[in-house]
């Protein structure tokens, strides 16, 4: 982490000489984060059988994390004050920053969200918007070669300062985990709404109001439950829906025909609830590589191409493939500047898809 002092140009030849590709993708340690036997005496996680560490550290991914957190912090109160405005009424923001920033929130709203989240879209937006930004500015921060710029600055002293947060496979985690617990949570919390108001179990795309909720509830033969008894059976009732009853007897079925469907269906639902159980788990599981494999993929690509220009042989050659390396690497971050939102954008779009799937009543 730290060094002893060198001359600029002493940094400058061993910034441009790293002995490895993947160098400045790995996390470096600044400093043990907390005491010795953290992990509460355990050596690996009980029935999965991972390892753990009773050693943990702040490292520089934890730092750019925190300052990602702290930009949200800093320009979306900041926003949100200024679209409320005062007595007068609301006083949008003018400028090129933040129009780009409304375009965004907008483009998520409208265009990921709002298709398939219908009229629930305003209760998820908080969570989707801040998990599009913290992405966001996660991977275009890891584009910055703060680590380079203030090494160079401090003369060596200072080493690892920046990093790509989203290239640590701990941070695509606890973002997977975030969107998996509000996945599930949002589902049974839709279930006992259902069940307080008496509308579970039927379908719309819009909010029925209240006349038409009535009306409903007599139809349909429902009657609101107390939130006591809602709040026992919605996790249940989560369940049983979570797989698809495809033998369910339809009304009119015979006696005799509908026990022996709803006996089939229960035994094929409960295969396909295992089914079910494993693509939850697997649904996050492919959030987190997705989002680190291709933010880590970028920076290992420039770096190889860059470390070309010390594998030629002569002077010539290398400023022939020092040329070609620069402009490729141009080529290769405009491209990266791209995967940036893409990613963020392909994360919190899936993470809507699966929240539309567990909270729609027919799930």
């Amino acid at each position: 982490m730290f060094v002893g002092p060198q001359t600029r140009s002493e940094v400058l030849v061993l910034l441009l000489a790293a002995h490895d590709p993947v160098d400045h993708v790995l996390p470096h340690s600044f400093f043990k984060l907390l005491p010795t036997n953290a992990n509460f005496g355990l050596d690996h996680i009980p029935l999965l059988g991972f390892p753990l560490s009773d050693e943990f550290y702040f490292t520089n991914h934890l730092l750019m994390t925190l300052v990602s957190a702290g930009l949200c912090l800093l320009i979306f109160p900041r926003l949100a004050r200024t679209y409320a405005g005062g007595a007068e009424g609301p006083t949008p923001p003018r400028g090129l920053f933040m129009n780009c920033f409304e375009g965004l929130l907008q483009f998520i709203r409208e265009q990921v969200a709002r298709p398939v989240l219908k009229h629930r879209t305003d209760r998820f937006m908080p969570f989707l918007w801040t998990l599009f930004f913290f992405i966001l500015f996660c991977n275009l921060l890891g584009m910055i070669p703060l680590g380079e710029i203030i090494q160079f600055l401090t003369c060596g002293s200072l080493k690892h300062v920046g990093g790509t947060a989203t290239g640590n496979l701990a941070i695509t985690g606890g973002l997977a985990i975030c969107a998996f617990f509000m996945i599930h949570v949002s589902g049974i919390r839709e279930v006992y709404h259902g069940l307080v108001t008496g509308t579970y179990g039927q379908h719309g795309d819009e909010e029925h109001v209240e006349e038409e909720k009535a009306e409903e509830r007599i139809t349909h033969g429902q009657a609101p439950l107390a939130p006591g008894s809602a709040a026992i059976l919605a996790f249940p009732l989560y369940v049983w829906n979570f797989a698809p009853h495809v033998f369910k007897p339809t009304p009119g079925t015979g006696t005799m025909a509908a026990a022996l469907l709803h006996g089939v269906d229960c035994l094929m639902w409960a295969v396909l609830l295992v089914l079910e159980l494993i693509g939850a788990v697997i649904k996050p599981f492919a959030l987190m590589i997705r989002l680190f494999a291709n933010m880590v993929a970028g920076h290992i690509v420039l770096a190889s191409i860059l470390l070309l220009i010390f594998g030629a042989k002569t002077v010539a050659l290398g400023y022939t493939v020092g040329a070609i390396s620069v402009l490729g690497c141009v080529a290769l971050s405009c491209l990266e500047l791209l995967v940036a939102f893409l990613q963020a954008y392909i994360f919190v779009f899936l993470t809507t898809l699966f929240l539309s799937m567990s909270v729609a009543p027919e799930h």
